[in-house]
């Protein structure tokens, strides 16, 4: 596109305030267009998400912008600073007026200006597109594919609909009794805002285990460096963006950790619970573990809910996972969650993205 010139930002960059509201609009015209499903963090919550960058990530804003400063293209770079330092992920948009005219190839150059000045030969993107969509037509993930990257995992997006009813109450509860006669020698309880020290460091234990445990494919990624500081981090920085966070915890009687679970509410999306991380390690799988924290934490939610007004406004619960993931598909299926949308996980060599879209 004749005249676009990418801008990158620092988060913490007193100027990015100013031209926040046009990348914001810029990536969510981008992200949504022809998916009326589309996952998108809202307005408020992104700008807070900006404005408390984490300690162990380092994020840059990308804009791009025309001959006469409207912002026709948005994007994000994401740098870990204690794992994978061999790479970075981006998110890019480009609303559907300005698409087909080098804004997105405009964009790609700019992430790999970013990945070469740091010495990161490869980065990862997502790209989400409905259900049963043919890739090759999909703008993603046709414009990624002609950038040289290729798929590491595919992912599925599911809902499960709230508040639920008579029946799915019934299925829950039958779902619950049978589990827990699998469960025995097992105890969970589900912690509410921030874990103790002493929890901390069994979550990080968890945590860091989580790219090692479930189905990565073909995608290549190391594990996480999560430490009881860094859990502690997390929710003092979920706390200030407005989420609230229930974590399931399961000890084998022991006390040897066996599990976890975590689900999140925005205030930004007051309707919509988050199902984050689960992992059940592999010598405690075969015990409906993962199951029974889920539906502890919904639990724990919706009660918490009914208490302070606000359970009867929830819509849905929504969660992702590998379609190669069989056993945790079959849970949330089990529990009435439904495919609603995919997420293909991508991955390329700088070098390669370089030689498809050039130095501009």
């Amino acid at each position: 596109m004749d005249g676009v010139t990418v801008l990158e930002t620092a988060c913490d960059d007193p100027g990015l305030a100013a031209g926040y509201d046009d990348w914001w609009a810029a990536l969510d015209a981008g992200l949504r267009h022809d998916l009326p499903t589309a996952s998108v963090w809202p307005r408020s919550e992104a700008r807070l998400q900006l404005a408390h960058p984490v300690p162990w990530e380092e994020m840059r804003v990308l804009r791009a912008v025309d001959g006469g400063g409207a912002v026709v293209g948005a994007g994000y770079v994401d740098v870990p600073l204690r794992d994978n330092l061999d790479l970075v992920s981006a998110d890019l948009a480009v609303p559907p007026a300005h698409r087909g005219r080098g804004v997105g190839a405009a964009l790609a150059r700019a992430v790999c200006d970013v990945a070469e000045r740091l010495g990161r030969p490869r980065v990862l993107g997502e790209v989400a597109l409905p259900l049963g969509q043919d890739p090759a037509t999909w703008p993603g993930t046709a414009a990624t594919r002609r950038w040289g990257a290729t798929l590491g995992v595919a992912d599925v997006r599911r809902e499960l609909p709230l508040p639920p009813d008579a029946r799915a109450l019934r299925d829950l509860d039958r779902l619950r009794t049978d589990a827990l006669r699998h469960a025995g020698g097992y105890r969970w309880e589900v912690l509410r805002g921030a874990p103790s020290p002493q929890d901390a460091v069994a979550v990080a234990a968890l945590s860091s285990r989580m790219l090692l445990e479930a189905p990565q494919d073909d995608l290549v990624v190391g594990p996480e460096d999560v430490d009881a500081d860094r859990v502690l981090a997390r929710h003092a920085r979920g706390e200030r963006l407005g989420r609230r966070t229930w974590t399931a915890l399961a000890r084998r009687d022991d006390g040897v950790v066996a599990a976890y679970s975590v689900l999140q509410r925005s205030d930004h999306e007051p309707d919509v619970l988050r199902q984050e991380d689960t992992l059940v390690l592999p010598e405690h799988r075969g015990h409906r573990l993962g199951l029974l924290l889920k539906l502890a934490t919904l639990d724990a939610a919706l009660a918490e809910g009914r208490a302070q007004g606000w359970s009867s406004g929830l819509r849905l619960v929504r969660t992702w996972n590998a379609a190669s993931n069989g056993p945790m598909v079959a849970v949330n299926e089990a529990m009435g969650f439904r495919p609603v949308e995919e997420l293909h996980e991508v991955q390329a060599d700088v070098a390669a993205v370089r030689a498809a879209v050039g130095r501009g």
